[in-house]
């Protein structure tokens, strides 16, 4: 019979960094999903709003390449069919905070950070998740129009990089990855969706992150 005396277990050992690897794979891999989603998020929401007239034209956001059967790509289309209804409620006062901050090539990561970051203070849902997506495509909108092009792909690297550096990804993961997203009911996305985004609104007005 073993002793017990007090070592290790070599075996638990080995058992416990695998698990941390494949974590730590799993997140990564989350964190690459994001961009495609993102980028697929973008694509199909400015098509729709091409077809009712809302937004100019923007050739990088209109010649992206798709990909219609993979994953990223469903993910990225059902998103904009979910977010709809918080889109039309909020996008004047998304419209109205980057009128405020001005972002420009210089300043829109540090902006993008303190939005992001005040989206997750109190913790992580879906809800929060597509605000994220949903601002960081009005701020590629609003800086293509003043004359940034070139920053929707670097836009794409802020979100990936934020939800991976911020457990978001590890999140991500434990609900099953982005394709989780597809089974979630109608009524469960509007509500947290529109939660998210009263969170995220309440957070500007109180921190007043563009009052200077």
């Amino acid at each position: 019979m073993a002793s017990n005396d007090g070592s290790e277990n070599p075996d638990w050992r080995r058992t416990d960094r695998r698990g941390s690897y494949l974590e730590r794979a799993a997140e990564n891999q989350v964190a690459q999903e994001t961009e495609e989603v993102f980028q697929s998020y973008v694509f199909y929401r400015y098509q729709q709003e091409q077809r009712e007239g809302a937004v100019p034209p923007d050739p990088e956001i209109a010649e992206m390449p798709q990909e219609p059967n993979s994953i990223s790509s469903q993910v990225g289309r059902r998103l904009v069919i979910i977010a709809d209804d918080i889109n039309a409620r909020y996008d004047k006062e998304f419209s109205d905070i980057l009128k405020k901050l001005q972002p420009t090539a210089d300043n829109a990561y540090d902006y993008f950070i303190n939005i992001a970051s005040s989206l997750f203070d109190s913790g992580i849902n879906w809800g929060r998740v597509i605000a994220l997506l949903g601002f960081g495509y009005r701020m590629a909108i609003h800086v293509y129009q003043h004359g940034l092009t070139g920053f929707l792909r670097r836009i794409a690297r802020y979100i990936a990089d934020f939800v991976l550096r911020n457990h978001i990804a590890r999140w991500i993961a434990q609900q099953g990855g982005w394709a989780a997203a597809l089974n979630l009911s109608n009524v469960y996305w509007k509500y947290m969706v529109t939660m998210a985004a009263i969170i995220l609104l309440g957070h500007f007005v109180v921190r007043r992150f563009f009052s200077k």
